[in-house]
């Protein structure tokens, strides 16, 4: 299944208190790194692990280690940080990448300004955190770029999804895996997800 939605009655709890116009960006910063590190133990559900034999104070035991290269998480800036943040709150033996780029209004289309990403991502598990995914704009941009430098295993972890953005993101690459906390059926002519919880940057930034 290449579309998970959690809907987790805890993470349902935290998301109405998101999407509230009266939570104060503090108190949103909060609750969306607390929501992403929530959604870890789905997020890291097909972890690639390997047998590790250990010496416990008895005896052996047959458990598991990960093997380079990590993991990658990849951040699309500004909103994405608080996502990856909360995600490493859990579990940090990842590597760490950032693709800043921002929405044109007018057009609606992302505009790229920042890349720095590990090196050898097809020999990684990428996971790309955007916490709209409303037009898919964004987020198929993103792909490109991590495809281009050679990722072949991504997942595209998001707070709220959208239909529209979901199917733009099938369309493109029906290989990828979106795990999100919630989504909502439609967009409004400015392309903002509804009922939504409105720009996930500004809110988080106090912008």
């Amino acid at each position: 299944m290449k579309v998970r939605i959690l809907n987790h009655p805890l993470i349902n709890l935290y998301m109405t208190t998101l999407r509230s116009k009266n939570t104060q960006s503090t108190k949103f910063r909060y609750l969306a790194r607390k929501i992403s590190s929530l959604m870890v133990f789905e997020i890291f559900k097909d972890l690639n692990v390997f047998p590790n034999t250990i010496e416990t104070p008895l005896e052996k035991y047959d458990g598991v280690k990960l093997n380079d290269p990590k993991p990658c998480i990849i951040s699309i800036l500004r909103a994405g940080l608080i996502m990856s943040e909360g995600i490493t709150d859990i579990f940090d033996e990842v590597s760490i990448g950032h693709i800043g780029m921002y929405r044109d209004e007018k057009t609606l289309k992302p505009v790229n300004y920042i890349k720095k990403l590990p090196s050898d991502l097809n020999n990684r598990q990428c996971y790309l955190c955007d916490p709209m995914l409303a037009t898919g704009g964004s987020a198929v941009s993103a792909i490109n770029t991590l495809k281009e430098h050679s990722a072949s295993n991504i997942k595209l972890i998001c707070l709220l999804a959208s239909d529209p953005g979901i199917k733009k993101v099938q369309d493109n690459f029906p290989e990828v895996e979106i795990i999100c906390a919630q989504k909502d059926d439609k967009l409004n002519e400015n392309g903002f997800i509804i009922p939504g919880l409105g720009d996930a940057g500004d809110r988080t930034f106090e912008t």
